[in-house]
């Protein structure tokens, strides 16, 4: 039975600690990719949600009744990922995303699976070039989904605001990837 986040909160407040697994297991993938896109790799963004969960569930009572969960949550994460980036400078190794989920089946061949995945590894190397709130953005609008007004209540921005910023890192992704081919069949 589907039960709305407010709903688990209430149990969850009143003391029935199974109902955050049932929020953690709703919002892991959503928390695991805004993590990622804080640690660049798989172990790091799992460290960084652990964080995300941990601080959430000791803060949940201070979540105002009329706030999406969602949104509240997401707001954590970004925090979050920001404390995590100040304390870990260090240049930190570089994972594609697509290499933690199931490899897709029924590519046509062996090279194109190749060139996807190097499409892939540059488009994730290019997204870590842009700053931190641009990065968040098109994570949420572009693998989670997410709608315009969702973005804005995470990132306390107007609607128009998260436009331009999507747009921006869009121009700038796509310039960076145009460089990079260029230079490989000019070199």
């Amino acid at each position: 039975m589907y039960k709305e986040d407010h709903v688990l909160i209430e149990e969850i407040l009143n003391g029935t600690l199974t109902s955050y697994d049932t929020l953690m297991e709703r919002y892991q993938n959503l928390i695991f990719k805004i993590a990622y896109s804080f640690g660049k790799n798989k172990e790091n963004a799992m460290d960084i949600s652990q964080n995300i969960f941990l601080k959430a569930y000791q803060k949940l009572s201070t979540l105002k009744g009329q706030n999406s969960f969602k949104a509240w949550l997401s707001r954590i994460a970004y925090h979050e990922g920001i404390n995590w980036t100040r304390n870990h400078k260090s240049v930190v190794e570089f994972e594609s995303i697509e290499s933690t989920n199931e490899p897709e089946s029924g590519l046509p061949s062996r090279e194109d699976e190749l060139l996807a995945n190097e499409y892939r590894h540059e488009l994730m190397q290019s997204l870590f070039t842009l700053n931190t709130k641009y990065r968040l953005a098109v994570v949420l609008r572009y693998y989670q989904n997410m709608s315009i007004k969702e973005i804005a209540a995470i990132l306390k921005c107007s609607e128009g605001v998260v436009k331009n910023m999507l747009f921006r890192s869009l121009q700038r992704l796509k310039l960076i990837l145009q460089q990079t081919h260029s230079e490989v069949y000019d070199g």
